[in-house]
């Protein structure tokens, strides 16, 4: 009965050992993750703003706009999200960085300030405050298609 009891023990714990193998290997992601491409109609963003001077990046996509159930909370940047900021949500772009963003469908544009991570959407750019989106014209559109440019740093 003894050896019973430790065999099962045993096969328990390599049973245990397994199945924490296994929930590690799964945490764990491979460097050939697939990934889905960004649409053929959207530049790749620079890295960091361009320095003073330097011709503009510009890029063209999808935007979208995020308001009240946001307001109130902290941002990437760490500051307090506030819908009636010009601010945005981008991926990649420095925080603190300033764009130009014009709606195509209307040619209306707003300068708005990098304070956030986003947009979780696929296909989308960038996320715009509610307030630039007002000021766009693209609240009821939920999401529309704009221009975003780089604004240069300014001199200090």
């Amino acid at each position: 009965m003894v050896i019973d009891t430790v065999v099962i023990s045993m096969l328990r714990s390599r049973v245990a050992w397994v199945a924490l193998v296994l929930t590690m290997a799964g945490c764990v992601t491979s460097p050939t993750s697939v990934s889905t491409p960004p649409p053929s109609d959207v530049s790749v963003p620079p890295e960091v703003s361009p320095p003073p001077g330097a011709p503009p990046r510009i890029l063209t996509g999808q935007a979208s706009w995020y308001g009240e159930p946001h307001h109130g909370q902290r941002t990437a940047s760490g500051e307090i999200y506030d819908m009636r900021q010009f601010t945005a949500a981008h991926r990649t772009f420095p925080l603190g960085t300033r764009l130009l963003v014009t709606n195509l469908r209307n040619g209306r544009t707003v300068e708005v300030r990098v304070n956030d991570r986003g947009p979780i959407a696929a296909g989308r750019i960038i996320d715009l405050s509610y307030a630039a989106a007002e000021e766009l014209g693209a609240l009821s559109d939920g999401v529309f298609p704009v221009r975003v440019r780089v604004m240069p740093t300014p001199a200090r």
